[in-house]
């Protein structure tokens, strides 16, 4: 069974705001691409990046360590139409640093991000055993060889060095 990927820049601020926006068709294209089999039981990844400084815990940790939910509810809210649940949701959350962020341009901040997302990825590799034998090494390099398709080579370890 195929694993689906969520990745998600939605919850911004008018600092973030514009990056959020260039980086959703890229987004958009890794979920796409890194939907795959990576073995044990997670049938859904979603990676949140926060870029809402307001959002922030105080110690400078993201808001959502890793986690897995059995079963992630559709229903609706606000009179909004119900989705379908999803069931083995992980989800973690991605924390730029906002100074070094707010410094960069557009095209040093997109691979910021990326390079972010894959390092924090690293916690999948804790995770393994208690996923049923997922595959991280593999999702991390498929990461990797993705991002690298779309232009961005990334500073990331190889799948041999993982």
């Amino acid at each position: 069974m195929d694993m689906e990927v969520g990745i998600h820049a939605n919850m911004v601020d008018q600092t973030t705001a514009e990056l959020a926006r260039a980086m959703r068709p890229l987004l958009k294209a890794l979920e796409e691409r890194l939907q795959g089999e990576y073995g044990g039981q997670m049938e859904h990844l979603w990676i949140d990046l926060e870029l809402l400084k307001s959002f922030t815990r105080p110690d400078g940790k993201p808001c959502h360590p890793f986690r897995l939910q059995k079963r992630v509810s559709g229903r609706a809210r606000m009179g909004l139409p119900a989705i379908p649940d999803r069931f083995n949701v992980g989800h973690f959350s991605v924390l730029p640093d906002f100074a070094l962020l707010a410094s960069l341009p557009e095209e040093q901040a997109i691979p910021y991000v990326l390079n972010l997302i894959h390092e924090t990825s690293a916690l999948l590799l804790d995770k393994q055993k208690k996923l049923g034998g997922f595959d991280a090494v593999k999702f991390r390099a498929r990461f990797l060889e993705e991002c690298a398709s779309l232009g961005y080579t990334l500073a990331g370890e190889t799948a041999v060095d993982a």
